[in-house]
């Protein structure tokens, strides 16, 4: 074609042999840019909607999702390397270079292929359940890096003419092993602690996980080769590299999700000064309370068995045994989270007196919520407290609030008011 172009400016225009070279240069280039331009668009316009019109009738998800994730559209670029591919020795002695450059390119195009391949695999495989557990995202970049090296030997060996080139390349990062271990240092330990989070299973998309020493405290979203992404609950995203789950320690809840049971564990503060041994009066008030009559009819049967057989003079209150306002209301929280239909029957339940404090006595509260979510747990846990707070009066007891200013001038008022 070069010829015929060549020799109808040279004999039948009559230009000089040199400017009709030139110009059968401009020429070539000029119709092998137009023929890939047209057959680009034919390519794109006809061969793309062909294939978007047999994916969408298949009852198949992958295709889809590999029209929408462009890999058709990446092997279209293909078919201009190709035509200039075949054009090439027309550009002689520059058709070497040229060749080069065109095997080049689809060589390029062919990798980059096969990342939107490997991502829609990564996308196509989240939309299993059981994805979650096994996460490929952190394999599949070590997989592209591997394709990377490969497609980059091929290109040196398509420019040198040489596949010895190529091994000398590969050979010559042994002597910079040291260097690039230093420098990539972040990114090596996070391709080895990726693969230790993945084979031992520490960690899955969707865990509720917390590293208060980051920041972070919510939901796995996204676990790639060298960092995790966690969604707190304030909707913030933090990013922690991925060695840092091996090096540091780290909460996880998910035992916790799959038990179906989250702990509720605090204390109301009792004020020491209101804890006093059942009157009959008090005993009477609280015996009409139905979560406590059995306790306490059967107590006081088992106090009454014991104080007989005492010879102390029962009319002094540290003689025999007696029920105290404490003891009862401890007794009655207990029988009251047994019956609480939001309260895990069988998880531990205890409710337990800790050790005096300058803020009272800790009566504590030790159970499990059977609803993990954390709006409701919370929700669960406020309404246990609500009740407690309310019915404590019922005992005599108080709970233990520091002096607050109204405290102190109600005492003053009192005070002027008996003087």
């Amino acid at each position: 074609m070069k010829e015929t172009i060549r020799d109808y400016f040279l004999y039948t225009v009559g230009l000089n042999e040199k400017t009709a070279m030139i110009i059968s240069y401009i020429v070539l280039i000029f119709v092998i840019f137009l023929i890939s331009m047209i057959a680009d668009r034919i390519t794109k316009g006809l061969l793309l909607n062909s294939i978007k019109k047999i994916v969408s009738k298949t009852h198949t998800r992958i295709d889809e999702m590999l029209f929408d994730n462009k890999v058709f559209h990446r092997l279209a670029h293909l078919v201009p390397a190709i035509i200039i591919y075949l054009f090439a020795h027309e550009f002689e002695p520059y058709s070497s270079i040229i060749i080069s450059f065109a095997l080049a390119y689809m060589i390029l195009m062919i990798t980059l292929t096969l990342f939107k391949i490997i991502d829609t695999f990564i996308d196509y495989y989240r939309t299993k359940d059981y994805s979650k557990g096994r996460p490929l995202k952190g394999i599949m970049t070590v997989i592209k890096i591997v394709i990377t090296v490969f497609m980059g030997g091929l290109i040196i060996v398509v420019f040198t003419r040489d596949s010895t080139a190529a091994w000398a390349l590969v050979s010559g990062f042994g002597g910079t092993t040291a260097i690039l271990t230093l420098v990539f240092k972040d990114s090596i330990l996070g391709l080895v602690a990726g693969f230790q989070l993945a084979s031992s299973k520490l960690l899955k998309i969707g865990d509720w996980i917390e590293l208060p020493q980051y920041g972070a405290d919510g939901e796995v979203v996204d676990i790639s080769l060298t960092k995790i992404m966690i969604q707190n609950w304030d909707n913030t995203h933090t990013t922690i590299p991925a060695y840092k789950f091996i090096d540091d320690a780290f909460k996880s809840w998910e035992g916790m999700s799959r038990s179906g049971g989250r702990r509720i564990k605090r204390a109301l503060f009792i004020d020491m000064k209101s804890i006093r041994f059942l009157d009959d009066s008090l005993y009477h008030q609280l015996i009409k309370i139905d979560l406590l009559k059995g306790y306490l009819q059967g107590k006081q049967r088992e106090i009454k068995q014991h104080n007989q057989m005492l010879t102390a003079d029962l009319r002094q209150r540290v003689n025999g045994r007696r029920l105290t306002n404490i003891g009862t209301f401890r007794a009655y929280i207990l029988e009251y989270l047994k019956n609480h239909p939001k309260i895990h029957k069988n998880f531990t339940l205890i409710v337990r007196q800790l050790s005096p404090t300058e803020k009272g006595l800790p009566l504590e509260i030790y159970c499990f919520a059977n609803d993990t979510d954390w709006v409701n747990y919370e929700e669960i846990q406020s309404d246990i407290f609500d009740h407690l707070f309310a019915i404590i009066s019922e005992f005599d007891l108080k709970v233990y609030q520091s002096p607050s200013g109204s405290d102190i001038v109600d005492y003053i008022t009192s005070d002027s008011i008996d003087s």
